[in-house]
């Protein structure tokens, strides 16, 4: 498979990008503000780059997690679709194996998990990034509250137009799910 190949399969999983990059954008938008917050009200001498780091390594093992779940998911769906076809040709299970049926199928369950487990790598980085590289810690907070929040727009207009429903909608229900992590990082982490 050439570059341009995998781009245009990577990008026609569509479903696999927008639940990864929304899953690594809220979860670490949550751990990240949670992780600010506790600093500030332990009044400990935490740097920025070290909340962005704690962020970084929970959109690590998010990304991982999703990439081996879906791995998982898509095995269990494939072999069992595969083994359907080969009842219904009448054939013993496992005939199938090692055709070109079985490989696309193979070659599927490979690529939704490195789609659904990079797309959540790439959405990590952007709650996390003012926290790498803005030393104020209002500043980066702030600027991580705005880059989330259009970074879900934009996915909400991706999601409209993939789904052929209103842009508007969809875009207002995950900004919603945003505010709604966004209120519990702000409890758990010192806003009481």
């Amino acid at each position: 498979m050439d570059l341009r190949e995998f781009i245009h399969e990577y990008l026609n999983m569509s479903r696999y990008v927008a639940l990864g990059t929304m899953d690594g954008i809220l979860a670490v938008m949550g751990v990240t503000l949670t992780a600010s917050g506790i600093s500030a009200v332990g009044g400990g001498e935490i740097s920025n780059f070290l909340i962005g780091l704690t962020g970084l390594s929970g959109g690590i093992a998010l990304a991982m997690s999703n990439a081996f779940g879906s791995f998982i998911r898509e095995r269990a769906e494939e072999t069992r679709t595969l083994r359907e076809l080969e009842k219904k040709m009448v054939m013993n299970e496992g005939q199938l194996d090692d055709t070109v049926i079985h490989k696309k199928a193979k070659r599927r369950i490979y690529m939704s998990m490195f789609t659904h487990g990079f797309s959540s790598f790439t959405g990590a980085f952007v709650p996390v990034l003012p926290f790498l590289l803005i030393a104020d810690r209002m500043t980066a907070t702030i600027t991580t509250i705005v880059l989330c929040f259009m970074a879900l727009i934009i996915l909400g207009i991706y999601l409209g137009r993939v789904s052929r429903e209103s842009l508007f909608k969809t875009s207002v229900e995950i900004v919603i799910i945003g505010i709604v992590i966004s209120l519990v990082s702000f409890f758990i982490g010192g806003g009481h």
